[in-house]
């Protein structure tokens, strides 16, 4: 048999476990409900659950698995293996994750990893970065998060909490963050800038997105979906995401100079509709020695966080 891990991609919305072998092969996966007003115990008995119905159905035991990893929201400790707190999981505070499924898994080595690192290193083992020493991965979702792999070490941090790239100040007069700082990265490039922005500007422009919207919540899909249609505004926020995008990566690239990017999330899938102001962008700055031979991508495993947190069982961090 097979080395087989399980994988549990924790969120604030959803969690995703499966099992999977060291090649990144995900035997079978569920996806439940993170149910986080009920409280961590809850959550936590359902993913053990879970788990025991992911064996069943392939016909093992808990034995047959040779480690459990799991990416989670931020801040935490990974060496105690406790969720410190985490904005995407309100109520959860200094939560011993490791130890309550160390009590079921007894004898099974559990690790803990922030959620954007285990995508990274999902990606760099069986995505596009497979095969480099230098690898960033991004996501661009609800924030901008991800990780990086340098000299083939995923650099997790003094407190496994590195990468936080959706904080980076790239405009110190800007739009207020959620984090509370103004002008941070995810304050442009994010999904839910790009909503904010919208929500914003059609108050007073015209724009096939209220339409969209039919009164309810703007969401970033209804202002690409708007830019399809050749909608003026919908592409001047579409053509500005790509700038501020681009103008992230380039400060990555010159802290990091990667080999490569990958770029994953909701609006990576829109990624083709900004992707040429992005890259025009990036090498319209300096440092071409940089710039010039580091190849930006969609991320190829949309399920990077899942397998990148079965990973963290196996991989030497």
């Amino acid at each position: 048999m097979k080395d087989l891990y399980c994988a549990v991609d924790l969120g604030g919305t959803k969690i995703n476990i499966g099992i999977m072998t060291k090649e990144g092969e995900v035997l079978d996966n569920i996806k439940i409900p993170t149910e986080v007003e009920k409280g961590p115990a809850n959550s936590i008995n359902n993913i053990k659950n879970t788990i025991y119905e992911l064996l069943e159905r392939l016909n093992l035991n808990k034995n047959d698995l040779n480690g459990i990893g799991i990416g989670s929201p931020g801040p935490i400790d990974s060496e105690k293996g406790i969720i410190v707190e985490s904005g995407n999981l309100k109520g959860w505070k200094d939560v011993k994750l490791v130890e309550k499924l160390s009590e079921e898994f007894k004898g099974i080595n559990i690790k803990l990893q922030n959620d954007g690192n285990a995508a990274a290193l999902g990606e760099y083992l069986f995505g596009f970065g497979k095969g480099c020493k230098n690898f960033i991965y991004i996501t661009v979702s609800t924030g901008v998060g991800g990780g990086a792999i340098i000299d083939s070490k995923l650099q997790v941090g003094a407190s496994s909490n590195g990468f936080e790239a959706g904080h980076m100040i790239i405009n110190l007069d800007g739009r207020k963050c959620n984090c509370g700082n103004d002008g941070c990265f995810e304050a442009y490039a994010s999904g839910t800038a790009i909503e904010k922005i919208a929500c914003e500007r059609i108050v007073n422009e015209e724009s096939i997105i209220s339409d969209l919207a039919q009164g309810g919540k703007v969401k970033a899909q209804y202002v690409f979906e708007a830019a399809k249609r050749g909608d003026k505004l919908a592409l001047e926020i579409v053509e500005n995401e790509g700038y501020y995008l681009g103008v992230g990566i380039f400060n990555i690239i010159a802290m990091y100079n990667p080999e490569k990017i990958s770029i994953g999330g909701g609006v990576s899938n829109c990624l083709e509709m900004f992707y040429d102001k992005m890259m025009d962008t990036i090498n319209s700055m300096s440092l071409n020695s940089s710039t010039q031979i580091c190849k930006v991508k969609k991320a190829q495993r949309d399920d990077c966080g899942l397998v990148g947190a079965g990973a963290l069982a196996f991989y030497d961090i």
